[in-house]
């Protein structure tokens, strides 16, 4: 079993967390919470692909939504939260758990050091105090003892970006949060009204949703369906089509994993990397099953940093192939199935 090391660095103090009651939260990279000995234990998923990592915690100890809530911390007296490279996501996350827990409750905060959970802690150590525990394996644990009532107010966090006027809704650690992608707006470039004419349309790791809000624009009547890992973007997706009176089918899903219909065309914008590395695990997977997901003559379109070639996945994968367009910046890749 691979157990990272900031798992490894809390299983060095195992001791510490035998008798607590513990909801892990946050970046959760693997089984940990199955393996680390505790008196009950529950896991928050903030995002459906995490999921993976469990197969012996059973169901109704494992909550998948957007961000903790009071029903997830009511049999618990102790957090673990994993840290992401993502400092306003996880003080957003961070804050609501905390505003949550009762006086001398314990929240223990663990990373890689070149996550930069360090400057991190020292940032926020006005309004939320963590103290070092423990350090090794190239990470720290911080514990933080609640000991006065922190307010949250989540409209404070949601932020709004606009394309051509159309407000599309944002919270922290969602992709776009700073400003609207310039691969998406590439990829858009590439949307004729003449090519998706009553197309039926999957937009995976849709994110905010600016792809399927641009296809919607140019033909309402399209059929889409938004697929997507992240509760968090779920959440603010759905928020931002009700806004804008558009329809879509929502799917929570890792990838594939939720998907049982065909389609004419599929579209991405994938991500190139995981937590800290450059990864192809979600590229390859998006044009490896693709062709188990697209009707005859289907099409997937993705674009992709150019530093990044899929070239060889596309000829392994697809009967014909092209770059259908590209900048200094991005490329945009179109494959079809016969």
């Amino acid at each position: 079993m691979n157990i990272n090391n900031t798992s490894q660095l809390i299983l060095k103090i195992k001791n510490v967390f035998k008798k607590k009651k513990i909801l892990f939260s946050g970046n959760i990279q693997d089984s940990l919470p199955e393996i680390l000995k505790t008196k009950l234990s529950y896991i928050h998923l903030q995002k459906y692909n995490f999921l993976k990592y469990f197969s012996k915690i059973k169901k109704n100890k494992i909550f998948i939504n957007f961000l903790v809530n009071k029903n997830m911390l009511k049999n618990c007296n102790t957090v673990i939260y994993f840290f992401s490279k993502n400092k306003k996501e996880t003080f957003f996350q961070l804050k609501k758990i905390i505003s949550l827990l009762k006086k001398n409750k314990k929240i223990f905060l663990v990373g890689e050091n070149r996550s930069g959970i360090n400057s991190f802690v020292k940032y926020i150590k006005n309004e939320i105090y963590f103290k070092k525990l423990t350090y090794g394996r190239k990470c720290v644990i911080y514990c933080h003892v609640i000991n006065k009532k922190i307010s949250f107010k989540l409209k404070e966090f949601y932020k709004i970006h606009y394309w051509k006027k159309i407000p599309i809704i944002f919270l922290p650690g969602m992709f776009g949060y700073k400003k609207l992608d310039l691969g998406s707006k590439f990829l858009i470039s590439t949307f004729y009204k003449n090519k998706l004419f009553n197309k039926k349309i999957l937009d995976i790791g849709a994110g905010s949703g600016l792809l399927s809000i641009a296809i919607l624009k140019i033909m309402k009547k399209n059929k889409i369906t938004i697929a997507e890992s992240c509760l968090t973007s779920i959440q603010c997706c759905k928020k931002t089509f009700k806004l804008n009176n558009l329809n879509a089918n929502f799917k929570i899903s890792d990838i594939y994993s939720c998907i049982k219909e065909k389609f004419d065309l599929i579209i991405s914008n994938p991500p190139i990397h995981h937590n800290l590395k450059k990864s192809s695990e979600f590229v390859k997977e998006i044009i490896y099953k693709s062709h188990l997901y697209l009707k005859k003559k289907g099409e997937l379109r993705l674009v992709i940093n150019k530093s990044y070639s899929c070239e060889k996945y596309f000829i392994k994968n697809f009967y014909k192939f092209n770059i259908l367009k590209e900048n200094n910046f991005f490329k945009i890749y179109q494959g079809f199935i016969n």
